[in-house]
């Protein structure tokens, strides 16, 4: 008797028809089919649904429903951490009955992000609350804000360095990102040395 599994492994793949039709799926091993508890094909309807309803929910919200798709950089923070919320729903929601073998693969086909990207904006909704991202901070800030968070939240000064930095956003006074990534760097460095 085999290991009774307790994520069942899917992999999101596309499809071309010999006509050149491209379609979107889920795709189950079949040792992995026989191996899951319950109704297997009713579970991986379920998730195909949920997931291809988060990247279209995720296009809209990022692209538009436009023609022209909007150049990611220009967008507001805000709209960047809502991105993220909605990856990271969709994540706790299957987390405990689905493994995605090529998640990262898949987004990046579906939605265009890097794997780094994608990783970056479920961090951010994790760590910072709604209104904590402003957008009169460019979402780069955050993106080197969160880089050093850890070193940060062992010194217990994340927060507040959250409100400096949306402080200086308000006040129009930001440095240049590479410069703010210095200052953060310099921080840190006379932290340690105390």
């Amino acid at each position: 008797m085999g290991v009774e599994m307790t994520k069942i492994p899917v992999k999101i793949v596309q499809v071309t028809s010999p006509s050149g039709e491209k379609k979107n799926g889920v795709m189950l091993d079949v040792h992995d089919y026989f191996e899951a508890k319950g109704n297997v094909e009713t579970k991986i309807k379920q998730f195909e649904k949920m997931y291809f309803n988060m990247v279209l929910k995720a296009q809209n919200l990022f692209y538009g429903r436009g023609i022209e798709q909007k150049k990611y950089r220009n967008l507001p923070s805000s709209l960047y951490w809502k991105l993220g919320d909605i990856l990271r729903k969709f994540n706790e929601e299957i987390e405990t009955e689905f493994l995605i073998t090529n998640y990262a693969q898949a987004l990046y086909r579906d939605f265009g992000l890097s794997k780094d990207y994608v990783y970056d904006l479920l961090t951010i909704a994790k760590l910072f609350k709604k209104n904590e991202i402003l957008d009169l901070v460019p979402f780069s800030y955050y993106r080197a804000l969160k880089r050093k968070n850890k070193e940060l939240q062992k010194f217990g000064i994340f927060e507040k360095e959250v409100m400096r930095l949306n402080k200086m956003g308000k006040e129009d006074k930001l440095v240049g990102r590479e410069n703010y990534k210095i200052e953060l760097n310099n921080l840190i460095e006379n932290l340690k040395k105390k």
